[in-house]
């Protein structure tokens, strides 16, 4: 028994011989060090009107632009749950300046890419561009935030989109249950609501 007292006091003196951690996560250990290393500082800012503005600078020929707002179902009350999500897909269909079709256009002759997602905190809107692009996309973006067109045609035909993809959702175990979780965690609070709402909202939203 001493003896094996003596001999953990020993190892433990030395901590190398008691774990010895294999090398190739120290490998691994040593590539994210130096990924972080290269990971370009963000710089942030804030504009006269109030908005932030987080950059990066990381020499790429390519950029993505995104505005983050505050916008989700923890900002909705029962009545109106599943708006922000609603508003999302309505943002590409066209703006007062803009068809859908000269929108779609002007983002594919520039070798960009859109899209939008919305969770409980936040809907984001964003480009994927040639950095020498920014200034169009930005200028994109705040026309598509600011002047998106709201026609009726566009809304029930958008309205049949999101029912459709609620139908897919419930059939998805994994969504059902993180939504159950959600609802049971926060519940009595607006976390607890689903990002796309209940349908009877859906079905109602003008």
């Amino acid at each position: 028994m001493a003896t094996n007292v003596l001999k953990f006091a020993s190892a433990l003196r030395n901590k190398t011989s008691l774990v010895k951690v294999p090398k190739r996560f120290q490998s691994t250990a040593a590539a994210y060090k130096q990924a972080l290393i290269n990971v370009p500082p963000t710089s942030l800012t804030q504009l006269d009107n109030g908005l932030r503005v987080a950059s990066e600078d990381s020499g790429a020929a390519t950029a993505t632009v995104g505005l983050w707002i505050d916008a989700g179902s923890r900002y909705e009350n029962d009545d109106n749950n599943g708006v922000a999500h609603f508003l999302e897909h309505m943002a590409f269909k066209g703006t007062s300046k803009r068809s859908q079709t000269d929108l779609e256009l002007e983002v594919e002759n520039m070798g960009a890419h859109l899209n939008a997602y919305t969770s409980r905190e936040q809907t984001v809107f964003y480009a994927k561009c040639l950095s020498k692009d920014v200034p169009k996309a930005i200028e994109i973006l705040s026309d598509i935030i600011q002047n998106s067109k709201l026609g009726e045609a566009e809304i029930e035909r958008e309205r049949g989109v999101i029912l459709r993809e609620m139908q897919e959702v419930e059939t998805n175990l994994q969504e059902v249950v993180f939504d159950h979780l959600h609802s049971t965690a926060y519940q009595g609070t607006s976390l607890g609501r689903t990002i796309l709402g209940p349908t009877k909202n859906i079905k109602y939203v003008t």
